[in-house]
Order: structure tokens, then sequence, then C-alpha cells
């Protein structure tokens, strides 16, 4: 399918591994211009290099760290540098909060994830999003989580927060959809990536169990039979961003092979 993207230009948060650099390699192969940032910016710069020689399009790497909000002034500038442009498309993302339970849960790390999981995500928006209306096209993506439907008893910081952005999501999508700014939510569940690797080994080591043994045990408890892959969120995440999707808008869409248990 033609997704009618080809020369648009996006912006990808923490997307130098895991399901951002798997969105930004899916936009690249559609033939959109891609920016990947990461607070490690040497990583970032390698995505990028990564993403462009597997498919022939620009792509730059820069530094964005979340942890100050007054950050994402200065990746938006670098990044329409960079695309020499505006931003057509913007994917928001951070890196996963610790584990912790709803009485584990600290002042400090409330504090200490605010910021990347809130604050930037909103001061980023509200600096891009008033030029996709103007423009009149842009699309608005975040990755949220099963949190975002169903408290997740062992990561209360993401069931607090990534729900607070997708109803923030839902919101911004009654105001900005009539100039042709789509915003949606796209959820993993059962994903491998590297962050399913680490929760896998501090979850089945509470169980006494190895990061084997628990990927091993949550793959046979998901309807599907099996984890999903980056590739295939990726994939969810450029067809939201074509021209066909431009009526699909305030959703929270999941990618779970139907781990989910309600609607």
């Amino acid at each position: 399918m033609e997704l009618g993207i080809a020369g648009r230009r996006a912006l990808l948060l923490a997307s130098s591994g895991g399901l951002g650099y798997a969105s930004a390699l899916a936009l690249a192969e559609e033939g959109v211009q891609v920016c990947v940032s990461g607070s490690d910016t040497a990583r970032a710069e390698n995505a990028a290099k990564r993403i462009s020689d597997a498919t022939g399009q620009p792509a730059h790497g820069l530094s964005g760290d979340l942890s100050d909000p007054g950050n994402m002034d200065m990746l938006v500038d670098a990044a329409e540098t960079a695309l020499g442009g505006p931003i057509d498309i913007l994917f928001a993302n951070h890196g996963g909060p610790p584990l912790r339970t709803a009485l584990e849960v600290s002042q400090e790390d409330l504090a200490t994830q605010i910021n990347p999981m809130i604050m930037s995500q909103v001061r980023i928006i509200q600096r891009i999003a008033p030029g996709m209306q103007e423009r009149k096209w842009g699309r608005i993506l975040m990755v949220g989580a099963a949190a975002v439907a169903e408290p997740v008893p062992t990561n209360v910081i993401s069931s607090m927060f990534r729900t607070a952005m997708a109803h923030y999501f839902k919101t911004l999508s009654h105001q900005v959809v009539r100039d042709g700014v789509t915003v949606n939510v796209v959820s993993p569940t059962a994903v491998l990536t590297e962050r399913t690797r680490s929760t896998a080994a501090t979850l089945g080591a509470k169980k006494g169990l190895t990061q084997e043994q628990e990927l091993a045990r949550r793959e046979e408890n998901t309807p599907a039979g099996r984890l999903g892959t980056p590739e295939e969120f990726g994939a969810t995440v450029a067809y939201l961003c074509g021209v066909h999707a431009g009526y699909l808008t305030g959703g929270n869409w999941r990618v779970d092979g139907g781990d989910s248990a309600g609607l």
C-alpha cells in the first residue's frame, strides 16, 4: 500500500533503539526523512546511519535529553535545520520507568520521571502542533502501554503517567483534527524489545525464574502464542502516519496479540 508520506519530515523521541528505532526505520522505508534522538548522541547518530544505509533515505541523529523540558526547544530547532523544514510527524516516546508497585514508588521516583514522561512530551507537542495546524497536515503519535487501559501492578509509574498522557492526547485530538492533524496512542504489550527482556529479568528473578523462563511464560500466556516484533509495531506507526489514516484519531491502538482483556 502506498502511504503517501514520501518526503515528509519526522522527529522521533527516544528512538535510537527499540520501538522508536523500529518506527523510524518503517517511516524511512516509506520515504520519510527522519531525525532520531536520544540522550546518548553517539547512539542516536549510529542509529541514523543504520537507517540511512538500510533505506537510502536521509536520516539524522540528534541529542534529545528529555530530563529537562527546556531541551525540547533546542531539539526542535536542530531537527528542523537537519530536515530542511518544519516537522510533519512527531513520535513522542521516552525510556521505560523503573518497575515499582503502588507502595514501593517514592517521591524521588515520581519527581525524576515526570519530566521525561510528561513535561518534555507536552512541551515539544505545544511547540510543533501549531505549525501542523497552519499547514493543515500533521501526525502526532506516542508510545503507550498496557497500563494506559489496565493498571499494571508492577509498574505504577507507567500506569500513572502514561494514562495521563493518553488523556492529554485524546483532548488534543479533538482540538486539531479539523486542521488535518491526527493524534494517536500506539500501545505495545508483548512486543520483544530490550526493555521487554530487562523487565522479564527483573520480574523473573522475583519468582526464581531466569529471563528466558519468564519470557517463555509470558509468550505462552499470550493469546497469539508468541511475542510481537518491533517491526510489527513500526508498521502500525507508519500506517497511522499515512494518508489513508486521516480519519483515525484519538485512538489507543494496541499492538498486543490480543493480550488485553478489554475491548
